[in-house]
């Protein structure tokens, strides 16, 4: 009966054996799988940010200027110069011309075009150290099939007596001060869609009058502006899976935290539990047993024998029953009795 009663109870042990072993090689394969997309998705970003910029608009603006001086021998006697330095004592008058046109290119957002409008802002700033003013100047404006073109003079002897004018009425002596010629372009534009939009250009000739050193110095500058838009547009990364799908990666990485977090949990358990199953950890059994342990021999044939295979079951079970611990040298084996029951754990 006892052998009976020990080889079923030794087969149902390997079946159980062999479940944990199964279940922790697939804890292990579910974790490994689930920590390799959770890593994954921690490298991917949930979202990705495309910026495309284009062009709206752009005016561009081209000057020309001349500059009409006394005949004299270090011009050659001509009448007309175009340097950018000139002697302020020979200069009479400046002629400049801006040729000013623009390109407006169909919105994506706006739509296309639908009517261009235009004005233009005439300024002259005069500016020495002690005082600056803006006066109204009347260019003539004229249309061409791009832009417009505007002409315009100054003269230098009108330009030194006004600052001497008002060099007199404030009590000062201006030897150096700058002319400069501002151009406000603004091109007024209604899409399609309804919207309207406005772009400008400030060009400008800049003269720079020194008596101290007899100089007219001439420049030029805001010839360009361009205008362009940018669409920002956010798009959700995805992770493929296996079978071919994919999925976002923020709801990866929501899920694969989780499931990581189990399946390594269970890994560690199941894997706890089959090493302990075959005595990985078993505590020597006299270290265990020692409280009470009478030596002697046991005839098993006059019992019904359950073998216990573990030490942690077998001290279990002594706590349990009050009843003495016996141990057989000979089969280095522990028993404990009830009744017409022997519960036997043995060490080898």
């Amino acid at each position: 009966m006892s052998k009976i009663l020990s080889r079923s109870h030794l087969s149902s042990g390997k079946a159980v054996k062999s479940l944990l072993i199964l279940l922790t090689i697939g804890s292990m394969l579910a974790f490994t799988v689930s920590a390799f997309y959770l890593a994954e998705s921690y490298r991917l970003q949930p979202f990705s940010l495309y910026k495309n910029s284009y062009k709206v608009a752009e005016i561009r603006s081209q000057p020309y200027y001349s500059v009409f001086v006394k005949p004299s021998l270090i011009y050659d006697y001509a009448t007309i110069v175009n340097y950018s330095t000139i002697y302020l004592s020979l200069a009479e008058k400046i002629d400049y011309v801006f040729n000013i046109s623009w390109a407006v290119y169909n919105n994506t957002v706006k739509g296309s075009a639908s009517s261009i409008e235009y004005s233009v802002e005439p300024a002259l700033l005069i500016t020495t150290s002690t005082w600056s003013k803006s006066f109204t100047i009347n260019p003539e404006v004229l249309e061409t099939s791009e832009g417009v073109v505007v002409k315009g003079s100054l003269n230098i002897d009108e330009l030194e007596g006004l600052v001497d004018a008002i060099d007199r009425e404030i009590r000062v002596s201006s030897w150096r001060f700058d002319a400069n010629t501002t151009l406000t372009l603004r091109i007024h534009v209604t899409y399609s869609t309804g919207v309207r939009a406005s772009y400008e250009l400030t060009p400008f000739i800049a003269l720079s009058l020194n008596r101290v050193y007899n100089l007219l110095a001439i420049s030029t500058g805001g010839l360009t502006s361009s205008y362009s838009e940018e669409v920002k547009k956010t798009l959700e990364n995805t992770i493929t899976l296996p079978l071919g799908l994919s999925a976002r990666v923020s709801t990866v990485r929501n899920i694969t935290t989780i499931s990581t977090l189990i399946t390594g949990l269970s890994t560690i358990i199941l894997a706890y539990t089959t090493l302990r199953s075959y005595g990985a950890f078993k505590i020597q059994s006299r270290e265990r047993f020692r409280r009470k342990i009478v030596k002697a021999r046991v005839d098993e044939y006059r019992f019904k024998t359950v073998v216990l295979e573990n030490a942690e079951d077998f001290d279990a079970l002594a706590r349990r029953i009050d009843a003495p611990i016996i141990y057989s040298e000979p089969g280095k084996k522990y028993y404990l009795i009830v009744g017409d029951t022997a519960y036997v754990y043995s060490e080898s």
